[in-house]
C-alpha cells in the first residue's frame, strides 16, 4: 500500500518533468536560421527599393554601419522586452548611428515587435502613414536592416535609413524627439 501511495504521489512530479521548458513557439512561427541572414537582408533591400521605384524615389544601398546600428537596437529592444526608440542606456537613434561610425545623417529608424516575416512587417510599416513616408523619404541614400529573434520566435525588426551626403549630428546638439 505504501508503494502504491508513493507511486501515485511521484507520478505527477515525473509527468511535470516531461512538460516543455521555456517559451512556447506559436504554431507556424517564422523561424530564421543564421545562414538566412544575407537572403533576408537583400530581400528587404530589394522590396524597399521596389517601393521607392514605384514612388519615383532613388534606391538605397545596404550599409554595414547602419546595419550594425540596427542590430544593436534590435538586440537591446529584445533585452528590454519593449519596441521603442530608446536604448536601455538612454541612447537615441542618433547615438546608435554615430556609435556605428556612419558619417552621414540619420533619416529614420523604424522598429517592430512581431512574429511576422520581414515582408509582412514592411507592409505594415508602409500602411502606417508616417513610417511609410520615412521608407520613401528621398533624402535616404543608405539603409541598415537587422533583427533579433527570441527563443519564443518573437522578432524585433529594425530599419535605419541614412543620408550619406549630409553631415551627421553634432555631439551634444539638440536632436528631434522620437
Amino acid at each position: 500500500m505504501t508503494r502504491l501511495l508513493a507511486a501515485l504521489l511521484l507520478c505527477p512530479a515525473l509527468l511535470a518533468a516531461c512538460a516543455p521548458v521555456g517559451p512556447q513557439v506559436p504554431a507556424g512561427a517564422y523561424r530564421i536560421r543564421s545562414n538566412d541572414v544575407p537572403e533576408i537582408q537583400y530581400r528587404m533591400l530589394d522590396s524597399v527599393n521596389a517601393l521607392r521605384a514605384q514612388a519615383g524615389v532613388a534606391p538605397v544601398t545596404l550599409d554595414a554601419r547602419l546595419t550594425a546600428a540596427a542590430q544593436a537596437h534590435a538586440t537591446d529592444m529584445s533585452r528590454q522586452r519593449r519596441a521603442w526608440p530608446f536604448g536601455a542606456d538612454g541612447t537615441s537613434p542618433y547615438d546608435r548611428v554615430q556609435r556605428a561610425g556612419y558619417g552621414g545623417a540619420l533619416v529614420a529608424e523604424l522598429y517592430a515587435q512581431t512574429f511576422e516575416t520581414e515582408l509582412d512587417t514592411l507592409a505594415a510599416w508602409v500602411d502606417d502613414g508616417a513610417w511609410g513616408a520615412e521608407i520613401l523619404d528621398p533624402a535616404a541614400t543608405d539603409m541598415g536592416f537587422a533583427w533579433q529573434q527570441d527563443p519564443s520566435g518573437l522578432l524585433w525588426w529594425v530599419i535605419v535609413m541614412g543620408d550619406r551626403s549630409a553631415a551627421g549630428p553634432v555631439p551634444g546638439a539638440e536632436q528631434p524627439d522620437f
